[in-house]
């Protein structure tokens, strides 16, 4: 038996013996990457996972590229929704917000049902009128964009900052070196960038002064190492959502107790999505010089239930070149699961209650994908 094989038997038959009691019904993954041709690879591979729907962040910033995105969708019978994106390289021609609002009522037109704004605003994206200076994210001229977005029912997912070891010195003292050491790109040490603590200010002044937009924090409010500042966070801005997207990790680094009462208490806030990308390559939370292949992606899932569902003391995180360490599980109720997992979810995007006939016959007809597992 081939040694990825034998691992995941065993990761699963230690998973399921522990978590035998909940019965896991469909799971909604809200943050995944892909483009139009894998579509249908993405619908199969997750729903072999227990995953019936998705949200397609990089639908496209244009007419031409979320037209692709709609209708390579368009077979799956509303399990896979489309973000639209902006159009950053055009901020500096005439009237770019006007120009950004118009798209978005067209996106919405089309069919898309949502909005992902990259980190590269805040940390690339430059300003209207000073090349050689950052946009804030809380600039006021982009308002118009954010009241858009709320009066169009298209909840924004925003990435705003990143992982604290990324604005930290490179060196072996950095923690995430394992990671940077391969995305050098990915550090913003340099006094060029905004410092992390501006950044994530500068996202909640927007969260303030529009609070008929629902936001979704992508990444744990992108402040995994700090749930106090979550929880202030999501208490503070009733239009705020987050997800918990490639920051297992770090998150499941925390007191067990403590995170799960987070969890419980805002239980109605807190969507399942994984950052789980399929392009050229597969990227499964992050990417680093081992590539990943697709029976990776069953222990990436069943890392993240083991964790949500049990626990468990120690267990492998589902991310390991973040970090080296171990996680606790967080055990959570089924009723919080059932929202986290899948309700959260259908409510605002697909706008009903719970599960139907498509997730059941989703789950029924997903395909075993054993002939991509090595024997």
């Amino acid at each position: 038996m081939h040694p990825l094989t034998a691992s995941l038997m065993l990761h699963m038959t230690l998973f399921l013996g522990a978590s035998a009691a909940f019965a896991r019904g469909p799971i909604i993954d809200v943050h995944v990457h892909t483009e139009p041709k894998r579509f249908a690879l993405a619908a199969d591979l997750l729903a072999a996972n227990g995953i019936t729907r998705f949200i397609n962040l990089s639908g496209g910033s244009g007419p031409g590229e979320l037209e692709d995105s709609l209708a390579a969708a368009a077979p799956h019978e509303g399990r896979v929704l489309n973000c639209a994106n902006l159009r950053w390289s055009t901020i500096g021609q005439p009237d770019f917000v006007a120009r950004q609002v118009t798209w978005l009522a067209e996106a919405a037109r089309m069919g898309a049902r949502c909005l992902k704004i990259s980190k590269g605003l805040g940390l690339g994206v430059p300003d209207f009128e000073k090349a050689d200076t950052l946009l804030a994210v809380d600039d006021p001229r982009l308002g118009p964009i954010w009241d858009a977005a709320g009066r169009l029912n298209l909840p924004v997912f925003i990435h705003t900052s990143d992982p604290k070891a990324f604005f930290e010195p490179l060196g072996p003292q950095n923690e995430r070196m394992a990671e940077l050491g391969v995305h050098p790109d990915w550090s913003f040490h340099d006094a060029q960038y905004p410092r992390r603590d501006a950044l994530l200010a500068a996202r909640d002044r927007v969260l303030a002064r529009h609070r008929e937009t629902i936001f979704i924090g992508v990444h744990f409010a992108n402040n995994s190492e700090d749930v106090d500042y979550v929880e202030r966070t999501l208490d503070a801005h009733p239009n705020l959502y987050v997800d918990v997207a490639a920051r297992l990790p770090e998150i499941g680094r925390h007191d067990p107790v403590k995170v799960r009462a987070l969890f419980i208490k805002h239980q109605g806030r807190i969507l399942f999505g994984t950052d789980l990308g399929l392009h050229r390559g597969i990227m499964l939370g992050s990417v680093g010089k081992n590539r990943p292949g697709l029976p990776d992606i069953f222990l990436f899932y069943a890392d993240h239930f083991r964790w949500f569902e049990t626990l468990d003391k120690g267990m492998s995180h589902p991310t390991p070149i973040q970090g080296e360490w171990t996680i606790d599980g967080i055990g959570l109720p089924d009723a919080v699961l059932e929202r986290i997992y899948a309700k959260n979810a259908l409510a605002l995007f697909w706008g009903i209650d719970a599960p139907n006939d498509v997730d059941a016959e989703t789950l029924e007809l997903a395909p075993s994908m054993t002939e991509f597992f090595p024997q």
